[in-house]
């Protein structure tokens, strides 16, 4: 073939174009000789390589497309649409590639490594799409490690500044992509770069925990602290320690104040990791408020317990957070959570931290979380202005949540008032199908002590009625205190019973003392039957010199009853008594729950004016 100009160039690629469906082979010894003829050639070395192509030839077109990519500088159409080829079957997910895209990966692989890697950073340089660029170098650095110390900045940069243009596809790509990359190998990076791959990660997490109700979130946590120990050795901080669901946060609050014993004041080292331990912890508390224990769901709602504490609350000076009593099976879980989450929130707000704490937090979707936790903080600390300021600037779904925080306020300011009184009847009207359990440790002898009391029936009318007790029992140090009061006293000190025995002791002995005794909704709410019993011993002790009216005229859940007075040894009054004791203790196995609740807001209008000396209408 006697070819030795440019015209002849033309002529050959001609002849192996007409030659390669009929004949193969003639078509080969053509372009073998001009290839050696025209080796500068861009079309008959491209020839050439569609040729092997062609015949699914893998080794011998990767020997073709290397020289072409190695040779020629001002690459051709062509060769870019054969490169863009390349580089989305290398991207295509393996059970979706194509017959064509599966020659495309098999080619690659007989490539040199270092044509390889120029292929990629060509196509890189070359793209003008920003996030196809990221996608690209990503592809460069997962198929060559070595090129991570050289890329990795480049690419993180390009994602941070792409994350203004469209937050959530470059979030994914950081997050999902680029980070796993680097949990070996850390690279050197800035400052600045590694607090915004801190944030916008702890911010793609939060998300997936809110938003994806049934998402692992013991699998997110462990990646977040990933994520933070990658930004300690990039840093080169101490280490803080992996996420280990096992352990409390008692472990990383130790760690966490190792730490800052040892680092400069408002160092960001203590920022990051008291920032994450925030956030854990807030997120356990919020999440056991919403448990489900005995598969029945129970949220938990912290409230102000009650004291037996000598002085009045107003005049307790501490600055001693109150204890936590532990109520239910994860309120200790909830409590350690709780408590663990106000040390990091007073750590952070410590004048070190306060000013970049709080720009951190503008740039997570923390908002549902932290609204809650600040009013429950300010109980907690007892910041009652700050706490009713918060109450009105808060957004509570459920009434009986809302009640219920209401009561609690106002349980913190000092005594029940009129005002509490009302979320009492509301909460009464808004119970929960849930019966639960009744709770231990309601009162404490402690200056002040709060409680995670769970929305169940039973726990809920506990608590109001302990709120009740606790104003009323004020009456008993008053002189004269009437039976009417000592009745519903007695009523009412049944939810409790036999848990608190001294008041109900001290007002039988109070009765003893008086010998007679008027109390009207005996026999429409006694059921207890110690208290029962009780009666009977002073009936039977006494029974010359004691005086009963247990006289009813209303109607009760029972049905109408109606007594005579009881007193001495008339034989009628003797066979009344009997019949009221036999009657009541009958009874002893209704529902205590539903009494008392049913009692207190029968007895509303009578309740209010003895506890506060005002007249009320019904609440509706």
């Amino acid at each position: 073939m006697g070819v030795n100009n440019a015209g002849d160039e033309l002529y050959a690629i001609e002849e192996v174009k007409k030659l390669r469906a009929t004949d193969p082979s003639s078509a080969k010894s053509w372009i073998i000789t001009a290839k050696s003829l025209f080796p500068n050639n861009f079309n008959i070395q491209f020839e050439a390589y569609k040729l092997e192509k062609e015949a699914n030839n893998y080794e011998e077109a990767a020997k073709c497309f290397s020289y072409i990519i190695l040779t020629f500088q001002n690459q051709n159409v062509e060769l870019w649409e054969e490169v863009n080829e390349l580089t989305s079957a290398l991207r295509a997910p393996e059970n979706e590639i194509t017959p064509t895209q599966e020659f495309y990966v098999k080619m690659f692989q007989h490539v040199s490594y270092d044509v390889q890697h120029k292929i990629l950073m060509l196509t890189v340089n070359n793209t003008e799409n920003s996030l196809n660029q990221c996608k690209l170098l990503l592809l460069v650095l997962k198929r060559f490690p070595q090129a991570l110390v050289t890329h990795s900045p480049r690419l993180l940069e390009m994602i941070a500044d792409g994350m203004k243009q469209n937050p959530q596809k470059y979030q994914d790509l950081l997050v999902e992509e680029a980070l796993p990359l680097f949990y070996h190998k850390s690279p050197d990076l800035p400052a600045g770069l590694v607090c915004r791959i801190f944030t916008t990660s702890l911010e793609y997490y939060i998300r997936q925990i809110i938003d994806e109700i049934k998402c692992d979130t013991n699998e997110i946590w462990k990646k977040i602290f990933q994520v933070l120990l990658l930004c300690g050795q990039i840093q080169r901080w101490e280490a803080f320690l992996p996420f280990n669901k096992s352990w409390g946060q008692d472990v990383y609050w130790d760690k966490l104040i190792e730490i800052v014993s040892s680092s400069a004041a408002g160092s960001t080292q203590v920022l990051f990791y008291a920032t994450t331990l925030f956030i854990y912890s807030l997120h356990c508390y919020i999440k056991n408020c919403d448990t489900r224990p005995d598969e029945l769901q129970l949220n938990h709602v912290l409230v102000e317990g009650f004291t037996n504490w000598p002085l009045e609350r107003n005049d307790i000076q501490s600055n001693e957070p109150p204890q936590i009593s532990l109520t239910t099976a994860v309120s200790k879980d909830l409590s350690k959570a709780f408590v663990h989450a106000a040390q990091c929130w007073q750590l952070l707000n410590t004048e070190q931290f306060q000013r970049d704490f709080s720009k951190l937090l503008l740039t997570l979707p923390l908002s549902p979380w932290i609204s809650r936790f600040l009013y429950d903080l300010a109980i907690y600390f007892g910041h009652k202005e700050e706490a009713k300021t918060l109450m009105t600037e808060m957004s509570i779904k459920s009434s009986l949540v809302h009640n219920l925080l209401k009561l609690s306020l106002n349980l913190l300011q000092g005594p029940l008032t009129f005002e509490g009184f009302k979320c009492i009847l509301k909460i009464l009207t808004d119970l929960p199908v849930t019966q639960g359990q009744l709770l231990e440790h309601l009162t404490l002898k402690v200056p002040r002590h709060m409680i995670f009391i769970p929305l169940a029936q039973k726990a809920l009318v506990q608590y109001c009625t302990k709120a009740i007790v606790t104003c009323l029992s004020r009456k008993l140090y008053e002189p004269n205190c009437p039976d009417e009061t000592l009745g519903d006293l007695l009523i009412l000190l049944q939810v409790d019973y036999p848990r608190d025995t001294e008041m109900a002791e001290q007002i039988f002995a109070l009765i003893a003392t008086r010998r007679s005794f008027v109390f009207r909704n005996f026999s429409a709410y006694i059921i207890t039957i110690d208290f029962i019993e009780e009666f009977m011993y002073m009936w039977n002790n006494y029974n010359d010199t004691i005086n009963f009216d247990f006289n009813a005229s209303h109607n009760t859940a029972t049905g109408s009853i109606a007594t005579r007075r009881t007193r001495g040894f008339d034989k009628g009054a003797r066979e009344d008594f009997r019949s009221i004791i036999k009657q009541q203790i009958s009874r002893a196995n209704e529902n205590l729950t539903t009494l008392i609740s049913n009692f207190i807001t029968q007895e509303q209008i009578r309740l209010i004016h003895i506890m506060f000396g005002v007249e009320a209408a019904p609440f509706q």
